[in-house]
């Protein structure tokens, strides 16, 4: 782990439901919050406030890596997260998911 600005890549998952989103006006407001929180994790880090960040103990990440939580949205029904891990070089952050918290 190193300090920002982090390198993020998206999992295929990530860009499919990202592009798929852009298409409808339905989910701009949706879509403008996980840019922006994209936007927080890539600039300032997952130590940003808004983010909330914290370990994902439910589930292991890919490779047996350590899975974090980070907010995309907060106080809202089903109120979104993004999941992630450090890697795979020390300045980048892979998402592996977006959606709503389970």
């Amino acid at each position: 782990m190193s300090a920002p600005p982090f390198i993020l890549y998206y999992s295929d998952e990530v860009i499919e439901l990202v592009t798929d989103m852009a298409r409808s006006p339905a989910y701009a407001v949706k879509l403008k919050k996980i840019r922006k929180a994209f936007r927080c994790l890539e600039q300032i880090g997952p130590s940003h406030p808004g983010l909330q960040t914290h370990k994902y103990e439910s589930v292991p990440g890919p490779d047996g890596k350590v899975l974090w939580e980070s907010y995309v949205e907060n106080h809202t029904p089903a109120a979104w997260r993004m999941w992630w891990v450090y890697g795979p070089s020390h300045d980048e952050i892979s998402i592996v998911t977006v959606g709503p918290h389970p």
